[in-house]
């Protein structure tokens, strides 16, 4: 039986008058190098921003897509995985929320604080703790079909990780989207890839756990990222 993936889409939510303008978006690339590297892609929808324990429940493995925003259901997506055993690709926003919830878990930690974590998040937003820093020249080509190469820059995959035994490499070129980077990552994370100008391109946590900056549905140039996650590799 093939492995189902449950895909955590990137939503705009509660941003005007208009509840129509309320939306859960999934980008057909995720469906399609899941679908071509043997898995199912599912796709996993909230209420008002939050999933109920049903919806991911059957999810063999499960993407955090790119996104510009954190919403509960991405930390939801993050607890299941570690609780369960399951594997996590964060894919952009996808990496900056795995790094995001360690931070928020350790200063949960330091704080003795019981709530929710994604309650502690909002607290820490509002004094202004920096999880991301603004990057430039990551971002600088608008990616276009048939010339995703043009949005591609080199990335330095560190050695001795569970993503250099994923790829084989210690270099990949790999399109990039994004004008944030994460600052500093949780001690628990492992850093494991980087760009040319110092910023982090992916970190990991144990062999199920993976954040990338980068994105690699845009074409099966990295497809080794999709055949991990529906247990191929």
């Amino acid at each position: 039986m093939k492995k189902t993936i449950g895909l955590i889409p990137y939503a705009h939510l509660f941003e005007n008058d208009d509840p129509h303008d309320d939306s859960y978006i999934f980008v057909n690339n995720y469906c399609v190098r899941i679908a071509k590297n043997g898995g199912v892609p599912i796709g996993i929808l909230a209420v008002d921003g939050k999933i109920s324990e049903e919806a991911i429940l059957n999810c063999d493995s499960v993407i955090i897509c790119g996104g510009n925003r954190i919403f509960p259901y991405h930390f939801q997506a993050v607890e299941y995985a570690i609780k369960n055993n399951k594997r996590l690709l964060g894919i952009c926003l996808g990496m900056q929320v795995i790094h995001t919830y360690f931070v928020v878990e350790d200063e949960a930690k330091k704080r003795s604080f019981n709530g929710e974590l994604i309650e502690l998040y909002e607290i820490m937003k509002k004094e202004k703790y920096m999880f991301t820093l603004p990057v430039k020249h990551h971002w600088d080509v608008k990616l276009k079909r048939n010339k995703e190469n043009e949005a591609k820059h080199n990335v330095k995959i560190i050695e001795n990780t569970n993503l250099q035994r994923i790829t084989s490499q210690n270099y990949i070129n790999a399109a990039t989207m994004h004008n944030y980077k994460i600052n500093n990552p949780s001690e628990r994370l492992k850093i494991c890839a980087m760009a040319n100008d110092g910023t982090i391109e992916a970190i990991e946590y144990g062999q199920n756990i993976l954040g990338i900056q980068f994105h690699p549905e845009v074409d099966d140039e990295l497809s080794e990222f999709f055949k991990w996650i529906v247990y191929e590799i």
